[in-house]
């Protein structure tokens, strides 16, 4: 029954459903609420990715612009370097050339070249030049010239006076002193380098020294004088260059280049001695000459020592290669990963240049040969130098990205909250809207796509309103059903409630709707529900009366089973009787084909041994007459032996008579025959050896002959007994053939018997089970007759109470 309580719960459920409804909704604006605070604006969001957008190209654009021309910067300072080396090299060179002038100019004096003509003709008079130089320097120590000349030495004063050398002097040819600015140390000359140098190559520029004569620093020059007429060597003249002139030289040049920690250096390589530096102080070069004789005093130590010496050796070799040099000054240095970079800058005769370009200890290094001496030019600078080279245009590029990133930026800023504006007006409307003031309408501006997103916002709150006025009504009216609809299932309710008393008489009233639909269907129910009560009286009536009657005939059953049970169980016990009788029956029939299968088994054997018997028979038969061809072959060929007997007899006799004859003819020779006569009666003693041999020969084959004949009758009599064996072996394997069918035929009837037996056992084991199976059967029909009488009993005991049951329904008015 539906109670009008059950109703007014729905429609509570419902109430709660829309209440519950509305907060979700609330909560799922709040948490968009949230979730709108912790986003950005579209002003942030267009300066997060505009913004970055604009100013990383802009960044990378000015750091690969300060990255080019700083490489470029370096690159150029240390191509300045080169040229820094190169710059002291060729002023080296041009001072040595324009400093050899001078001498030259002296030598070629009239009073100079008449002097040292003399001064030749009197030391070749005197044969000077043969005597030992000990002797020469303690005879001309007074003066050290061979002839005093005042005027030359004034001259030669007054040259060194103007240009500023330390001192100047030359010899004649044999190296003797013609005159000097000032006294020399030694008479004799011809044993220095430096004179030796020019007597063979023309000119020689030494290694800077210390005169102890003029007590000035100095490089030495020297130069041969020749007759300009013939060409002939008249002898050598020797200046003293300070090093001071070659240091503000220098520095006169390279002032102009030099900056930061840029040094230049003329380096000495026999000796190892710098003897020019010139460094940057206060942004002015000044020369800090070193005048120690030591390795120490290169910029760059050792290493750098190396390397000037190897490039000074592979100027007397300018046709080795480049790679070759590299390797060289390598291992002369130790330094196998040394970085090193060699260029030939000149490669003519005269003027051989070899630049070297290395990077050691954080340092940049370029060092150049100097061409006629063995002096280097080395140009050094630090790598903290080259790596801040084009710094100054780091803080150009610097501050112009960083104007650019304000102006953009600023652009940017500008921008984003032109665009943004609209957008934020729409989104002030929108949440307006949210709150429920759908009244209000979106401002039209911006651009094209804000104002339509502007009017399509509008038409959406156009829509949302009409939708809300259409819901609303749509509510009132199903309210106004609901109503309706409990109004009627009350009514139904009350119709309808006696029913669940077993009152059956009962009837709904029918309305138009779904409730009157539901009334029709419960009249209907409840007809058949009357019509199925006035069949179950019935019904149970009849059942009961049946069963009662049917109760005496199955226990009457019941009865006439447990005799026939009885019965059966008497009959089952005598077919297991006469099942044991056959299964001894059996067992002994089993034995007895046992027995027969054992005698036909050992009778199967006899005649396989008696098989095997007449097959060694036939062989040994085969064999014997084998055995007597083989004899009868044996006598022929005795009979050939006795022919070759026969004949070697008729040869000995025949030998003899020879012999005789050979004895009859020696005997007429007389002494001539003495030798042929004894061989002769040799040849008839072997004939006669032979005969006798010969016949004991034919004896003995004779009696092989015999023996032989005798042996073949043995086989022939011997064959002839085997043949009469395997007569009686073959009748005595066919009676034995017989004796094994028979066997056979026994064995398979006792195999007949013995199935025919099990058969039979099999079967009565077979009706014993079907005994029994019967019995059970009939115990089994028994027990379920009196189940059957005692269902039929609960049975009327069920109708009996389904009758009461049916009889508190209410069937008629």
């Amino acid at each position: 029954m539906i109670s009008p309580e059950s109703t007014f719960s729905d429609h509570s459920a419902q109430s709660q459903s829309l209440t519950a409804n509305t907060k979700a909704v609330q909560a799922n604006k709040e948490r968009g609420q949230k979730q709108l605070k912790k986003g950005t604006t579209l002003t942030n969001r267009l300066l997060t990715f505009i913004l970055p957008t604009t100013l990383i190209p802009l960044v990378v654009a000015g750091a690969l612009g300060f990255r080019t021309v700083k490489q470029k910067a370096q690159t150029e300072l240390l191509a300045t370097l080169r040229l820094e080396s190169t710059l002291a090299a060729e002023t080296a060179t041009n001072y040595i050339e324009d400093t050899l002038k001078l001498p030259e100019v002296v030598g070629l004096s009239p009073a100079v070249l008449q002097a040292l003509k003399t001064g030749g003709e009197k030391s070749a008079a005197e044969e000077l030049h043969t005597q030992p130089i000990d002797q020469l320097e303690k005879k001309f120590s007074a003066f050290k010239l061979l002839q005093p000349n005042a005027t030359l030495n004034q001259y030669l004063r007054e040259v060194v006076e103007a240009e500023g050398f330390g001192e100047l002097f030359f010899t004649e040819r044999h190296g003797f002193n013609i005159a000097y600015s000032q006294p020399t140390s030694d008479f004799v000359q011809r044993d220095e380098i430096w004179w030796q140098q020019a007597d063979q190559k023309g000119q020689y520029v030494g290694s800077p020294e210390l005169d102890e004569s003029s007590g000035v620093f100095g490089v030495p020059l020297s130069q041969a004088i020749k007759d300009p007429a013939t060409g002939e060597f008249l002898g050598v003249i020797k200046a003293l260059t300070p090093t001071d002139s070659l240091n503000t030289k220098l520095a006169d040049i390279l002032t102009t280049n030099l900056k930061g920690t840029q040094t230049i250096q003329l380096l000495d390589t026999p000796t190892g001695s710098v003897f020019s530096s010139i460094t940057v102080q206060d942004g002015e070069p000044i020369d800090q000459t070193n005048i120690v004789d030591s390795s120490k005093s290169v910029t760059g130590g050792e290493i750098i020592f190396g390397v000037a010496q190897q490039l000074d050796r592979a100027l007397k070799n300018p046709d080795q290669p480049l790679a070759e040099i590299i390797s060289n000054l390598r291992a002369e240095v130790d330094s196998p990963n040394l970085a090193v970079d060699l260029e030939w800058l000149s490669t003519t005769e005269k003027n051989t240049i070899l630049n070297a370009s290395v990077a050691l200890n954080n340092q940049h290094y370029s060092l150049t040969t100097i061409p006629g001496t063995e002096w280097v030019a080395i140009a050094a600078v630090d790598t903290t130098d080259v790596q801040s080279a084009g710094n100054d245009l780091l803080r150009l590029f610097g501050s112009t990205t960083l104007i650019l990133a304000i102006l953009a930026t600023g652009v940017l800023v500008v921008l984003s909250r032109q665009l943004a504006m609209p957008l934020q007006a729409l989104t002030t409307t929108a949440e307006s809207a949210a709150a429920g003031r759908l009244g209000v309408r979106a401002r039209l501006a911006g651009t094209i796509e804000t104002r339509t997103l502007g009017q399509g916002f509008n038409q959406l709150l156009s829509q949302i309103q009409s939708l809300l006025k259409q819901q609303q009504d749509a509510a009132a009216e199903q309210e106004r059903q609901r109503e309706l609809l409990e109004n009627e299932i009350s009514q139904l309710m009350e119709d309808v409630g006696d029913a669940a008393d077993g009152d059956l008489r009962v009837r709904a009233q029918l309305s138009e709707g779904d409730v009157g639909i539901v009334a029709d269907l419960f009249n209907s129910i409840i007809e058949n529900l009357r019509f199925t009560a006035r069949q179950v009286k019935s019904s149970t009536g009849q059942v009961t009366s049946a069963l009662s009657g049917n109760e005496s005939i199955v226990r009457e059953l019941a009865v006439q089973a447990v005799a026939e049970a009885e019965s059966l169980q008497n009959t089952m016990e005598a077919v297991e009787d006469i099942s044991a009788s056959i299964q001894e029956v059996a067992t002994n029939a089993g034995e007895a084909s046992r027995l027969t299968q054992a005698t036909y088994t050992t009778v199967k054997a006899g005649s396989t041994s008696m098989d095997q018997t007449v097959d060694s028979i036939l062989e040994l038969r085969l064999t014997v007459g084998e055995t007597a061809k083989k004899i009868k072959r044996l006598g022929e060929s005795a009979q050939k032996i006795s022919q070759t007997v026969n004949l070697i007899d008729e040869i000995a006799l025949k030998t003899n008579l020879l012999a005789v004859n050979a004895s009859v003819e020696a005997a007429r020779a007389g002494e001539m025959g003495e030798g042929f006569t004894a061989v002769a009666e040799q040849v008839g003693s072997l004939a006669e050896q032979s005969s006798s041999a010969t016949k004991e020969i034919a004896q003995v084959v004779a009696s092989i002959q015999t023996e032989t004949q005798m042996l073949v009758k043995s086989i022939e009599t011997g064959t002839a007994q085997v043949v009469d064996s395997t007569n009686l072996v073959e009748a005595t394997k066919e009676q034995l053939t017989e004796v094994l069918t028979k066997s056979e035929q026994i064995n398979q009837l006792m195999r007949q018997i013995s199935a025919s037996t099990q058969y039979q056992t099999e079967s009565s084991a077979a009706v014993t089970e079907l005994v029994k199976e019967v019995a059970q059967g009939s115990e089994q029909r028994s027990q379920s007759s009196n189940q059957m009488a005692q269902s039929i009993q609960a049975t009327v005991q069920i109708a009996q109470s389904l009758k009461a049951s049916v009889e508190q329904f209410k069937l008629e008015d």
